[in-house]
């Protein structure tokens, strides 16, 4: 059913130059970080590109150092022709995720966020009613700018799926759902897992794009969707 964060960008650490060398190359960073509860699974992943100086093109850059993820070395490898750093792991959840890299002169850059957990959830009524508004809540963090949920439904007798993504206010820590929305829930039982994302990115010091995509997944819990 799995197919398918506050963010702290580090800024890079530059030393100035004379005024005869020519301007650093503009390098953008893209990193995913994922955690899945119920296997207790880590993933992360980040990959770069650059301009050069004078050039119009970008191009994939791999730091000479390699790239560190909480401190651990990542495994450096080549996804259809895109060269990238991944490191997976199992064991419990820490909501800080840091990367750090250096570039040719050794000059340091990090790239870091923190993502709270989800470690339970559950709507107001034990029985959903297509015919009746509920609120979900959850036990962790409130929301923050740029984070959304999403609710992953699998009805258990023919796996039939149904996503609903709410992009939540800063601070919200309960949703109220319609009518509506339930209604798109067919009458049986549902697996229900919860998804929590957020995107961000920011510019660097020497105008490189920093994007970066973190998601948490929860417990899955059961309930029963009636008329």
């Amino acid at each position: 059913m799995k197919q398918t964060l506050i963010l702290l960008f580090g800024a890079a650490v530059t030393v100035a130059g004379c005024s005869d060398l020519q301007p650093a190359a503009k390098r953008d960073a893209e990193c995913y970080v994922r955690y899945l509860k119920p296997e207790s699974q880590l993933l992360a992943e980040i990959s770069f590109r650059e301009i050069p100086s004078g050039a119009s093109e970008s191009q994939p850059w791999n730091p000479p150092g390699g790239v560190r993820y909480g401190g651990s070395l990542m495994r450096e490898l080549t996804l259809q022709d895109v060269p990238m750093y991944r490191f997976e792991t199992g064991g419990g959840y820490s909501a800080t995720h840091a990367f750090a890299w250096a570039d040719e002169s050794g000059n340091k850059d990090t790239l870091g966020m923190e993502l709270p957990a989800i470690t339970a959830f559950a709507f107001s009524d034990t029985a959903l009613s297509r015919q009746k508004a509920a609120s979900f809540t959850w036990t962790g963090a409130p929301l923050e700018k740029g984070e959304a949920l999403v609710l992953m439904w699998e009805r258990t007798s023919d796996r039939k799926t149904v996503p609903m993504e709410i992009v939540g206010t800063p601070g919200q820590q309960a949703i109220d759902f319609p009518a509506a929305q339930l209604a798109k829930l067919e009458p049986g039982i549902w697996a229900l897992y919860v998804v929590r994302r957020k995107t961000a990115e920011v510019r660097a010091a020497g105008g490189g794009l920093r994007r970066c995509t973190a998601e948490y997944y929860s417990d899955v819990d059961t309930l029963t969707v009636t008329d």
